[in-house]
């Protein structure tokens, strides 16, 4: 009888355990190396992925990520498409104005990078933009990104070309079919220069940290209604980074950090 028991206790605690993880899907764009992407399984891998992995454990939840592309991300987290953005987006005010934010996980700066014989100076040396120095070149950036927005207003006239992704337009780089490209370093350097494919390619003028552009660093998109959710992410967040969890995920991608 006892046995019964002990065995019919130990049942109602794994079923009480299943019942109280729930559900919590994630949106990604699942196209960007070595962020959030597919390997050749098939299997989502990433930065954003696994610190997405670690905030799950700690709300004891089940994740369903959802892939979805750039330009439709916030539109899809609105509609309830999933509950947590975890894309590398930067948090700016103008998005703030329709989402909130977690605290950072990532700094979010911008850079060029073109062929190392490439002469231009896109930054003057006083630091700010420099429009002409951009003459008769075409910039790759991404739609509905920071960087399209910064090119929009401190490059005004300046020649674009957009993308959907990151990598397509860096594969246009390495066509030849435009001049540079204007987006994230870490992941331009990390993903692109210092591979075989980036060998002829180098940064061009300093990083720009604007932090009206570019806001204070990436953190998770979350709905306004939904702020338990956000500060129950906060808490996962700010635990990982004093535990050592963080930069456990942060080491297998750089040897430096990428906190802001």
């Amino acid at each position: 009888m006892l046995k019964h028991l002990v065995i019919a206790a130990g049942l109602m605690g794994a079923f009480a355990s299943g019942a109280a993880a729930r559900d919590i899907r994630i949106g990604s764009e699942c196209t960007y190396p070595p962020f959030n992407f597919r390997d050749a399984k098939g299997e989502l891998q990433g930065f954003d992925i696994d610190v997405a992995r670690e905030i799950g454990k700690r709300l004891n939840a089940n994740l369903i990520f959802v892939c979805q592309q750039w330009d439709g991300m916030i539109p899809a987290l609105l509609a309830g498409k999933f509950d947590l953005l975890l894309a590398s987006m930067s948090i700016t005010e103008d998005r703030k104005k329709t989402i909130d934010f977690s605290v950072p996980y990532r700094s979010s700066t911008a850079r060029f990078i073109g062929p190392k014989t490439l002469k231009v100076s896109p930054v003057a040396a006083d630091g700010k933009p420099n429009p002409a120095g951009l003459a008769g070149k075409t910039v790759g950036i991404q739609r509905s990104s920071t960087y399209e927005q910064y090119m929009t207003k401190e490059f005004a006239g300046a020649k674009v070309a957009q993308y959907d992704t990151v990598d397509n337009m860096l594969l246009d780089l390495q066509s030849n079919r435009i001049d540079l490209v204007f987006a994230g370093p870490i992941k331009l350097d990390g993903d692109f220069l210092q591979k075989p494919r980036g060998e002829k390619f180098s940064f061009i003028g300093p990083e720009i940290n604007d932090v009206s552009y570019f806001g204070p660093g990436v953190g998770v998109g979350i709905r306004k209604a939904d702020s338990a959710l956000r500060d129950e992410v906060d808490a996962a967040l700010t635990a990982s980074f004093k535990d050592g969890s963080f930069k456990a995920i942060n080491d297998r991608y750089w040897s430096f950090s990428v906190l802001p």
